[in-house]
């Protein structure tokens, strides 16, 4: 009677840890599932998303996350091989690009040109763009009232540029550019690593491991649960130490060979 009640016992551990089993690998496949649903949904974002006038001179758009490192590199030779060479030969790793097409905001000025007191067959003229202010565009001359042959010349003042990476709540990323008011951006376009593969990650040299186990007896020794605590070190190396109801004590040693890593 009693070797059926054991029997018993051990046959609904066995069935309890093989449902336990089902059920962390459909939790699993759901989040996987999930997960894979999510980023659909943001390719498809990203694809759709269009450049968008924020205001005068600020402009945003999402950022496609979605490249290789090869990828990246077969953009820039296409279009900069002097900076791909260079990127290149410094073993430098590339992880966006960023192309703007920029050009500035048009405007109607009037006004009277000077007679020049040295020389009264030409007008002085000084043309400031976009005001009279803080030009960024100065063009200093004159212009000969019988010939109509003209002279000067054009200096430029600062052009503020900053550029804002963000992050929204959906995990997308968004780059703006900004610029003064009269700063128009016709088209532009982000490529970039995925998030993921931007830090390095460098391993710690030592981490602490805890964690527990059920043991199903398959003999008289009976079913116990016990804890072990282990080391890591350097990401690599594993020693366990547990000890379990049934009075034993258990030590072992883990050696990762491989991390794997799904490619997306």
């Amino acid at each position: 009677m009693n070797e059926i009640k054991d029997f018993a016992s051990k046959a609904f551990n066995v069935i309890l840890l093989l449902i336990i089993l089902l059920l962390s690998l459909k939790n699993c496949q759901f989040q996987n599932s999930a997960m894979s649903e999510i980023e659909d949904l943001r390719r498809s974002i990203i694809d759709s998303d269009k450049l968008k006038k924020e205001a005068d001179g600020q402009y945003a758009k999402l950022v496609d996350y979605y490249n290789s490192q090869r990828d990246l590199m077969n953009d820039l030779k296409k279009s900069n091989r002097s900076l791909y060479e260079t990127i290149k030969q410094q073993d430098e790793r590339l992880l966006s690009i960023t192309s703007a097409v920029i050009t500035l905001d048009e405007r109607v000025v009037q006004g009277f040109a000077k007679v020049d007191p040295a020389d009264t067959n030409n007008l002085n003229l000084s043309l400031k763009y976009p005001d009279e202010k803080d030009p960024f565009v100065f063009w200093d001359g004159f212009v000969n009232k019988h010939t109509a042959a003209y002279q000067g010349k054009f200096s430029f003042g600062k052009l503020p540029i900053q550029v804002v990476l963000t992050e929204e709540s959906r995990g997308l990323w968004k780059s703006r550019i900004i610029g003064p008011t009269w700063l128009k951006v016709d088209s532009m376009s982000i490529e970039s690593l995925p998030p993921d593969s931007y830090p390095i990650v460098k391993a710690k040299n030592i981490q602490w491991l805890f964690g527990g186990s059920y043991i199903q007896g398959l003999n008289s020794n009976g079913n116990g649960i016990g804890i072990n605590l282990g080391l890591n070190l350097y990401d690599r190396h594993n020693i366990l130490v547990g000890a379990n109801t049934l009075n034993q004590v258990s030590v072992g040693y883990l050696y990762k060979i491989k991390s794997f890593k799904r490619n997306k």
